[in-house]
């Protein structure tokens, strides 16, 4: 079901693309990526959806990049882009009206959702025993960004030719660090930068980080899985997705970069313009800041 576009002061549009790409290395594609209309459950990459006015209950971007071999990661990553979207947008419409702190509860519940049910089917089915995915669900819902983190996938946001990282990759590294261990002189070719500390569906309980920031007019967020990160600095990774060209051909660029780097993992990346009267007009003045979520401490806009 497709929603009429119309345009008044209180309009915010989304224009998007994504692509996912093997590499050059793996044997298949473990990497899945999804975008949702939730006000009109709308999944997919149809050009209503590519290019769509943003509903009551927001639009969802989301990718997940499976594991544990064989198969088994692909279809991980693909039950988590099935049921994420489908949960939350179910919950949505049964509610009727959602605040932005109820929002982000239900953006929470839908990813532990997926991991049961991940979790599940790894249990009961050998041949999947083990299986797991990252999970990086982007939810444009108000004036803000919502950004729900399993694993090390990455949500970036672009604005003023500059790129700020929003997620915070949940690896074994990143726990030393934050324990305060010794960390190793270069942290970018240390093996322990790959281990992930969670993944949806490899263990019954799931803590999902949500972090959010403001949106402004001319905003883009860039969602990636490691493959494209790994292969492609952050200088490259603006250089050839952010603002200029179309959407399409940004994704292809970075993907293109990527396995001309060596491709050496599945590579997938969405990039979303936000635009329209709905959001606050761009002010260079502010810093772009991604905070964890927290209901006691977030104040949404006037």
């Amino acid at each position: 079901m497709a929603e009429t576009k119309s345009t008044n002061a209180n309009t915010v549009h989304v224009t998007m693309f994504g692509m996912s790409d093997m590499g050059r290395v793996r044997k298949n594609n473990e990497d899945n990526f999804v975008v949702c209309n939730l006000s009109t459950g709308e999944v997919g990459m149809s050009p209503s959806l590519l290019d769509h006015n943003v509903g009551p209950f927001g639009s969802l971007f989301m990718v997940a990049d499976g594991m544990g071999g064989e198969a088994s990661g692909e279809v991980a990553s693909q039950l988590a882009a099935t049921t994420v979207p489908k949960r939350l947008y179910d919950n949505l419409n049964t509610l009727g009206t959602v605040s932005e702190a109820n929002f982000v509860i239900l953006l929470r519940e839908a990813i532990e959702y997926a991991n049961q049910i991940i979790f599940q089917k790894a249990l009961t089915d050998s041949a999947f025993h083990g299986m797991g995915t990252t999970t990086t669900a982007a939810a444009l819902f108000g004036k803000h960004l919502f950004v729900g983190q399993v694993g090390d996938s990455r949500c970036y946001l672009i604005r003023n030719k500059q790129i700020t990282q929003l997620t915070r990759d949940q690896t074994f590294l990143n726990y030393l660090k934050d324990i305060g261990a010794e960390m190793p002189a270069d942290p970018e070719k240390d093996s322990r930068k790959s281990i992930l500390t969670q993944a949806v569906g490899s263990s019954e309980t799931l803590d999902v980080k949500v972090t959010y920031t403001p949106i402004m007019q001319g905003d883009r967020i860039l969602i990636c899985s490691d493959g494209l990160y790994n292969m492609v600095p952050e200088a490259d990774l603006l250089e050839n997705g952010g603002h200029g060209n179309a959407l399409p051909d940004n994704c292809k660029a970075l993907i293109e970069k990527a396995n001309s780097n060596g491709g050496t993992d599945n590579i997938t990346v969405i990039l979303a313009d936000f635009s329209g009267q709905g959001l606050p007009p761009l002010d260079a003045g502010i810093a772009i800041e991604s905070k964890e979520f927290n209901e006691e401490n977030f104040r949404p806009p006037e």
